[in-house]
């Protein structure tokens, strides 16, 4: 494995996330043991507020989603892709001045929120696009799933900015159409391509410079300073500090043994206590 993929898998997510993904999917008890089955995730640590967990761990749950459910779980699970969870993000985004300026911090953002992916903004003769690839290891089942709940969450941003124009924009996807498209389209206004070059969402030039309609510059501004908080380098003591603290409370009153808090963030035990030092 790189090292970059192997640093994104350890670093910190929210649990919102997977907060949201037990809750849609682990109905009664036996079905949240499932979902949470060698992720090394407690059921304690998602009841925590502000709690954190290795990326990791959250793919490896969205795995077990994906094998039990099928790719297309993302459209059974809403509150994993509404704009709601995205924090600050979702505040930069919409508060942008323009449209151009809404995908450019959602190129530049967006993994910050959401670490197993990266962005890439592009510029051509006529549009502008994100472009959007996995950060970690994913098997084509699961990027697919991981992908159409990225995507989601792009169309419920920006069918709020586009407004009535978003049939303008495009959902680029680089698979053909799944089983039960049918159903998939139900969830979007833009347009959607499958088979293309690349995951991509693509805005038209002439939309990019629109003014948002909600654009904030006071706001804006708040929300940009947080995510630049967020955005500084993760690896650092605090950051780990941090999640093993948040992996400490979610096991109380039991111990968090080394060995199992080293597991957990993804490196080994004689790392973990020498980086804590």
């Amino acid at each position: 494995m790189q090292g970059s993929e192997a640093d994104a898998l350890r670093t910190p997510v929210a649990a919102s996330y997977a907060r949201a993904l037990v809750r849609a999917f682990g109905r009664t008890r036996s079905e949240r043991d499932e979902l949470l089955k060698g992720t090394g995730i407690q059921q304690g640590a998602l009841d925590q507020p502000g709690a954190h967990m290795p990326v990791s761990s959250l793919v490896l749950l969205a795995a077990n989603i994906t094998r039990a459910h099928g790719e297309l779980w993302p459209l059974s699970a809403a509150a994993v892709w509404s704009t709601s969870l995205q924090g600050a993000l979702d505040v930069a985004t919409r508060t942008a001045p323009t449209v151009a300026d809404a995908l450019n911090i959602g190129a530049r953002f967006g993994s910050t929120r959401a670490p197993f992916i990266r962005n890439r903004l592009r510029r051509t003769a006529r549009s502008i696009q994100i472009e959007i690839a996995p950060a970690v290891p994913m098997d084509g089942a699961l990027w697919r799933a991981v992908a159409l709940a990225v995507s989601l969450n792009v169309h419920a941003v920006y069918v709020q900015l586009l407004e009535d124009a978003i049939d303008q924009a495009t959902l680029h996807f680089p698979w053909p159409p799944p089983a039960g498209a049918e159903r998939l389209m139900q969830h979007y206004s833009c347009a959607v391509k499958f088979d293309a070059a690349a995951f991509a969402f693509d805005v038209p030039n002439a939309l990019c410079v629109r003014p948002s309609p909600f654009a904030d510059p006071e706001l804006h501004a708040k929300a940009i300073e947080a995510l630049e908080a967020v955005e500084k380098p993760r690896s650092d003591a605090a950051a780990l500090v941090r999640m093993v603290e948040s992996l400490i409370a979610a096991r109380l009153p039991h111990r968090l043994a080394e060995e199992d808090a080293a597991r957990l963030v993804g490196t080994s035990r004689r790392t973990l206590v020498r980086r804590l030092a």
